[in-house]
């Protein structure tokens, strides 16, 4: 047998066991579970406010003409040309002296701010924090909320890029429970300061878990891992809306979703860290733990001794993944091109995707109809998003997924802005198509991005791409205060938005059969070959130049 022969017999050998390693089974399907309980329940806390800061009815009470015991009904001795919320009217001075029962004719006819009101009830922050009249205090909530989910973008990936997969992870989950203490707080901006923190400590989930489950999920479950890591995040929400209906009262809600997040400290002892940031980082005694564990969960023909005995260099050939000799920081990122302009486009598509996503489950409880229902109906939608956004990606590619799905959300979520009120139902069906859109590119953003960037800065990179999402879901909050200058105008920023990345989607590649490669340079080179390819292809049409791309 020659040493040709040998070699390749070596080769198979090598690709045997990585197949055998990439298939997916109980291993894989018990980590999956794991990050999607986690991603589940910090679902919840990013949509929290929705319905804990939802505005509720009030009305003004004056102190000088009846009890604190009131209901919503407005008196009939109230002056009928006074706004009965914010604004109250001031006794005349012969009402003072007398101390009578208010009447139509105990006013001076000159108002003032309210000062005291009756709320509908105590359902949510706005009655226990006494917000009435202050709507930019009630929409704020949310937006800091968001704010903090920009900080925690900017630096999770990284660290989990440093760190670890794992480690970030559980940091992020048991982070978010601190959100509990909100039940004790009884002023405004103390209210503001937790809901931040809990945002910081815990919206990293959202890069850290999708890239942990991409890494353990393989490279031929890359759609399938994005749609179940949405999944998850969409049946959070669907719950959460329940649970909101059951516990209307807000701090029975906080307690019931925050509380339990604490168990996820017991990760420390169930959760396995990615074996593809092992070996790239030279965890190799992690790595063949990591490996051991596989082998034996998903009852492979593998001994531990086979394992152990095997190199570095070995482990490393086999799954395809490049030592790196030298880190790859900020200044190699930015000294590339090629990552540069992906990293630009999906940065903007991630604002996008996160503007129209939570734009849309703002906007959705001031349809017509039952807010509780419109809200449940909207998180439905996205189902039958995913399963269109699965079966699309498989067949037709990422990019041209994107950019229908943004032209798709841009018609429908003006069209039902322009849908007689009338037509109520027919306002819902439009607006939840619209939805059908977003979703579709909510989800594929993440699977895209993920394909675009390589292992060695993937969390860092995704994490910047998060932080420009989270600016879209920051603002989106604050849309409904520009209903009241024209009602269309939050309409017309969504569709702008969806249509702007549709083109910009054109400056990048389609990623369906590429590899998922590991460092910057791999893809520079792939860059660099495939441009050499269409320049060969142009100058010899009929006997194209065949040039290979594997690294």
């Amino acid at each position: 047998m020659t040493a040709t022969n040998v070699d390749a017999i070596g080769e198979k050998e090598k690709s045997d066991l990585f197949v055998k390693f990439e298939k997916f089974g109980k291993f894989q399907t018990i980590q999956f579970l794991l990050i999607c309980l986690t991603l589940f329940m910090i679902s919840m806390t990013h949509v929290n406010y929705v319905f804990v800061a939802e505005n509720i009815n009030y009305r003004c009470r004056m102190p000088e003409c009846e009890s604190q015991n009131q209901d919503m009904k407005t008196p009939s001795w109230w002056p009928e040309d006074v706004d009965t919320k914010c604004y109250k009217p001031i006794l005349n001075d012969e009402h003072l002296m007398s101390n009578q029962t208010c009447t139509n004719a105990s006013f001076s006819g000159v108002i003032e701010q309210c000062q005291h009101w009756v709320y509908e009830n105590n359902n949510s922050i706005v009655a226990e924090l006494n917000l009435a009249c202050q709507p930019w205090k009630i929409n704020l909530v949310g937006g800091i909320h968001n704010a903090g989910m920009i900080f925690s973008m900017m630096f999770t990936g990284w660290i989990a890029d440093k760190i670890g997969r794992k480690p970030t992870v559980i940091v992020c989950a048991v982070g978010a429970c601190i959100g509990v203490f909100k039940i004790f707080v009884t002023s405004y901006y103390p209210y503001l300061a937790i809901e931040f923190l809990e945002s910081v400590l815990g919206s990293g989930l959202y890069t850290v878990g999708v890239v942990l489950m991409i890494e353990v999920g393989g490279s031929s479950k890359r759609v399938l891992t994005g749609i179940i890591f949405s999944y998850a995040v969409y049946v959070g929400e669907i719950i959460f809306a329940f649970l909101a209906m059951g516990f209307q009262y807000w701090k029975w809600l906080i307690l019931v979703v925050y509380a339990p997040m604490v168990l996820f400290i017991l990760y420390i002892f169930v959760l396995k860290e990615s074996t593809r940031w092992q070996l790239l980082r030279g965890k190799m005694d992690g790595a063949k733990k990591t490996l051991n564990a596989i082998a034996k969960m998903n009852k492979l023909d593998i001994g531990e001794k086979e394992i152990e005995d095997a190199n570095d260099d070995q482990l490393r050939i086999m799954f395809d993944v490049v030592e790196q000799k030298e880190r790859e920081n900020m200044k190699v990122i930015i000294g590339s091109k090629e990552i540069m302009t992906r990293l630009s486009v999906t940065s903007f598509c991630f604002f996008t995707s996160s503007f129209l996503y939570y734009g849309s489950l703002v906007h959705c409880v001031l349809l017509p109809g039952n807010k509780y229902t419109n809200f449940i109906l909207a998180a439905f939608t996205s189902f039958p998003g995913e399963v269109i956004a699965y079966y699309t990606f498989n067949k037709y590619g990422r990019r041209i997924t994107l950019q229908c799905g943004y032209f798709l959300s841009a018609t429908f979520l003006i069209s039902q802005n322009y849908c007689p009120e009338s037509l109520s139902w027919l306002k819902v069906v439009l607006f939840l198509v619209g939805k059908l859109g977003v979703v579709i590119c909510f989800t594929g953003i993440y699977t895209y991005s993920l394909e675009l960037f390589p292992t060695s800065v993937r969390g860092t990179l995704l994490g910047w791409g998060n932080t420009t999402a989270r600016i879209g879901s920051m603002l989106a909050p604050l849309t409904p205060l520009l209903i009241s200058e024209i009602a269309a105008l939050p309409s017309i920023l969504f569709s702008a938005t969806a249509i702007i990345s549709a083109l910009l989607l054109t400056f990048t590649p389609e990623t369906k059969s590429l590899p998922m490669f590991d460092t910057i340079a791999q893809i520079d080179a792939h860059k660099k070959a495939s441009q050499f390819k269409e320049e060969q292809c142009v100058e010899t049409p009929t006997n194209p130049t065949t040039v290979s791309t594997k690294l």
